[in-house]
């Protein structure tokens, strides 16, 4: 930035992300804690305490920030209603709805329950308590995770099938573009782990 090596990293938990920031040159380091989600709001900062540290041309880094969110936030919704308005509403599930009921396992996660709830079906995540969602159907083998926990990224999960009519796999996948990458859902593989005729 502005000819100095940059070396930083994010994190971040439900409520709050940070940033630390090195310029080894300068012998400066920035740590940015914030109460909030968004990451406009500490990388405003940092570009602000940047530029007065290295005595560079003000930008309003706030404006710049704000711009570059309302862009993505637009594309993503546009993004988002083409998904809606080419969706097959009117297909029904392959399967009646209880058969997607079961346990599920992956690999890397481990155990992930799909279950029936007053008529429909509920996924949780086994190890993440938060992670607890309704399945609304989307089309086809597809349904929509809706997770009660807000904070929670929204996902696809979509069935395959077997030749005889079971569940092959689920996979996931972000339902918004702007997901955070750590809402990694890409990466599961979900396969029946104890079917739920056999409880």
């Amino acid at each position: 930035y502005h000819g100095r090596k940059l070396v930083g990293h994010t994190g971040g938990v439900g409520g709050f992300v940070s940033r630390v920031m090195l310029v080894p040159e300068e012998n400066l380091g920035v740590v940015i804690l914030t109460n909030a989600e968004k990451g406009g709001a500490f990388d405003s900062i940092l570009f602000h305490v940047l530029d007065y540290y290295l005595q560079v041309p003000q930008t309003d880094w706030i404006a710049a920030f704000k711009s570059l969110s309302d862009t993505e936030e637009k594309d993503a919704a546009e993004t988002m209603k083409k998904a809606e308005s080419s969706r097959s509403a009117n297909s029904k599930p392959s399967l009646p709805i209880e058969k997607y009921a079961g346990v599920y396992a992956d690999a890397w996660y481990g155990p992930i329950t799909i279950r029936m709830e007053n008529g429909g079906l509920v996924i949780s995540f086994d190890h993440t308590p938060g992670m607890l969602g309704d399945l609304q159907h989307w089309q086809y083998d597809t349904f929509k995770a809706h997770w009660r926990n807000r904070t929670i990224e929204d996902a696809f999960v979509t069935f395959s099938l077997n030749a005889d009519g079971s569940i092959e796999s689920a996979k996931m996948a972000a339902v918004s573009p702007l997901a955070d990458f750590s809402f990694d859902y890409q990466d599961l593989l979900l396969k029946p782990a104890i079917r739920s005729e056999e409880h």
